[in-house]
């Protein structure tokens, strides 16, 4: 894989004389990635005029949170990562419907690419009604638990129904 940071990342800090540990190098390559997956989701495609792939279509008017626009949203996200986060690998982008504010939550999670391994990672995302995403390092979406009115709970992207119980005799 290389190095752990993007060549603007290096430019801006050489950091000549860190010390180099497996830790701090996977820490650093975190960092890396969701500082560009920020950048990247606050990017609207059509204003990079080398690549105007680049970045999320306009979202604002998905705001309401209906199934469909979600649904555009969430394909959008894994889109974008997929396609210009190549150290991010599997990716699964879930929904979390999660408080009464207008704002979306989303899970990212995937597999980091480094030289000796794959290290699962989760991000949580929160886009505001304008289209702003912040990001942080966050849990497993698996994790939260959120159920429907049925009982399901959030798997790849969907809510996944309760499993049936049985009648113990």
């Amino acid at each position: 894989m290389g190095c752990n940071r993007t060549l603007l990342e290096r430019l801006a800090d050489p950091d000549p004389v860190a010390q180099r540990t497996i830790r701090e190098n996977t820490q650093r390559l975190v960092d890396s990635v969701m500082r560009h997956l920020q950048r990247m989701l606050n990017t609207r495609q059509g204003h990079v005029p080398i690549q105007p792939e680049y970045g999320m279509p306009d979202i604002t008017d998905c705001a309401e949170g209906a199934p469909e626009a979600l649904d555009r949203i969430r394909r959008a996200i894994r889109n974008s990562v997929e396609m210009f986060e190549p150290r991010l690998r599997r990716v699964r982008i879930t929904h979390l419907p999660m408080g009464e504010d207008l704002n979306l939550h989303f899970g990212i999670t995937g597999h980091l690419a480094t030289e000796k391994e794959q290290i699962p990672v989760h991000f949580s995302t929160t886009v505001s009604p304008s289209g702003n995403a912040t990001i942080s390092v966050g849990r497993d979406p698996a994790d939260y638990g959120i159920a429907d009115s049925r009982g399901g709970t959030l798997r790849d992207g969907q809510i996944a129904p309760a499993p049936s119980k049985g009648r113990n005799r």
